[in-house]
């Protein structure tokens, strides 16, 4: 039989290079978020070092100027914090169209990757059948010549057996033959080897 193909595995490629493409656009966006968070982290420890500056300044004495400048330095800073807050607005509401897309690509890819699995199963599922057909017809093929032969051995006019053929059974065909004939073979083997029939 023929090796399994997937007639939509360049498809399956294409969705799963889409992916890729929106998680890589993903990994950015977020690095962008991360920084702007590391930007204001930086600012308010920044601002609190500067009124421990103030404070510890106090006690030295320090000119007005200096005050003021450190004052202009802080509010400078809080000006930023307060830019960087809107760009974290913006920047989170990006993050979140882009897992969106994420999303999309991914639950596209999936569609096609089930198919492929369920194309596959079928495949395999028929070319189990082929294996069991053409071991059926070997074994038949095989009683055939041992029934011809023996009838060529006999002396006396005999009929000619007909071979028998065992049909391979497979739990995808329905496995309940084949669990009835355990059965019963494991009941013959405890009656009258073990003892214990029922």
């Amino acid at each position: 039989m023929k090796r399994f193909r997937f007639s939509l595995e360049t498809v399956l490629k294409l969705r799963e290079w889409r992916e890729e493409e929106e998680i890589k656009r993903l990994s950015i966006v977020v690095s962008e978020l991360n920084s702007l968070f590391a930007e204001r982290e930086f600012n308010e420890k920044e601002i609190a070092r500067s009124y421990q500056e103030i404070e510890s300044s106090a006690k030295v004495g320090t000119s007005l100027s200096d005050y003021l400048s450190i004052e202009r330095y802080i509010q400078g800073l809080m000006k930023q914090n307060e830019e960087l807050g809107h760009s974290i607005e913006r920047k989170n509401e990006e993050v979140n169209l882009v897992r969106q897309d994420v999303l999309v690509a991914r639950k596209d890819k999936k569609v096609i990757e089930v198919l492929k699995e369920n194309r596959f199963n079928e495949w395999k599922k028929k070319r189990n059948r082929a294996e069991r057909k053409e071991m059926e017809e070997y074994n038949a093929s095989i009683l055939a010549s041992h029934s011809y032969f023996d009838s060529l051995e006999s002396t006396g006019p005999k009929a000619q057996k007909i071979p028998k053929t065992f049909k391979i059974l497979n739990r995808e065909d329905g496995g309940d033959e084949l669990t009835s004939d355990f059965k019963n073979l494991r009941d013959f083997y405890e009656k009258y080897y073990m003892g214990q029939g029922k």
